[in-house]
Order: C-alpha cells, then sequence, then structure tokens
C-alpha cells in the first residue's frame, strides 16, 4: 500500500549494509549518503553511523535522531548534539553472532595448531624451493 505523506530522509556515514538498510520501507524512508550533492539537496531527518567521528557541523538543523549502528557513541559529540535536542542511540550486541563466530575461530586456529602448520609449510617451501602441490604434499607427510 502507498504511504500517505511525506518519505523521512535518513543520511548516512559509512558503508551501512543494504540488507538492514533494507528494514526501512522504501514507501516511507530514503536513506542517502551523506556528505553527497543528493544529501545536500534533502531535507535529512535523522542520521546512521558506524565509525565516522561526527562533528556538530555534520549535522543539518533538520535531524531529530542520529543512531550509531554499534556499540559505544565515542564518535558522536553527545553533548553538543543533546544540547541541539538531538536525541543519541547506540545498538549494543548487534554484532554479537559476529563475535562470537570470530571467538569461536580463534579458539580451533589455537587448539589446532592451524597457523603454525601454515608457518611450517610455507618455511618449508621457502627453504627447499618446493612449487608443486604434490611435492609438498608428500614432504609434508613425513613431517
Amino acid at each position: 500500500p502507498a504511504s500517505k505523506g511525506p518519505k523521512f530522509n535518513i543520511g548516512t556515514f559509512n558503508a551501512i549494509s543494504p540488507e538492514g538498510l533494507k528494514k526501512f520501507p522504501s514507501n516511507k524512508y530514503q536513506t542517502l549518503a551523506m556528505q553527497t550533492e543528493e544529501s545536500e539537496n534533502e531535507e535529512i531527518h535523522a542520521v546512521l553511523l558506524r565509525s565516522h567521528k561526527l562533528s556538530s557541523a555534520d549535522v543539518p538543523d533538520t535531524v531529530r535522531a542520529i543512531a550509531r549502528c554499534g556499540s559505544g557513541t565515542n564518535n558522536i559529540d553527545v553533548a553538543s548534539m543533546t544540547e541541539r535536542g538531538i536525541p543519541v542511540f547506540n545498538t549494543p550486541g548487534a554484532n554479537a553472532n559476529a563475535v562470537k563466530e570470530l571467538a569461536v575461530c580463534g579458539i580451533l586456529l589455537a587448539s589446532r595448531g592451524i597457523v603454525e602448520g601454515i608457518s611450517h609449510v610455507h618455511k618449508i617451501v621457502a627453504e627447499e624451493g618446493l612449487d608443486e602441490f604434490a611435492k609438498i604434499k608428500k614432504r609434508v607427510e613425513t613431517d
């Protein structure tokens, strides 16, 4: 169904996931990369950012809210935004699955000696001048 009324314009800094931006229905919201000619010609109502160091000058007077995609707000001048009446939000835990996956990966790498094995093969290849997979495989099997 078509939306009645104006669209809300969301300005983005950094590369915000297109999958995440799809959560905003296109009949109600328009996302625009900030500091572009297109965003300069639109009234921006909200800002989404990741690690961009956001200064007060980056935020148009029309902005009603700022969302930091991630935990913490140390890259945003929260005091200045508060003075301007602009609330600042963050999304702690949004990357929890990625952190969990990397933690499990690190545990597996450490427990199985994978990094050491890779280093060992590189050393053999460099020292013995092996350049064919079959020769490398045969040589490593003897270790």
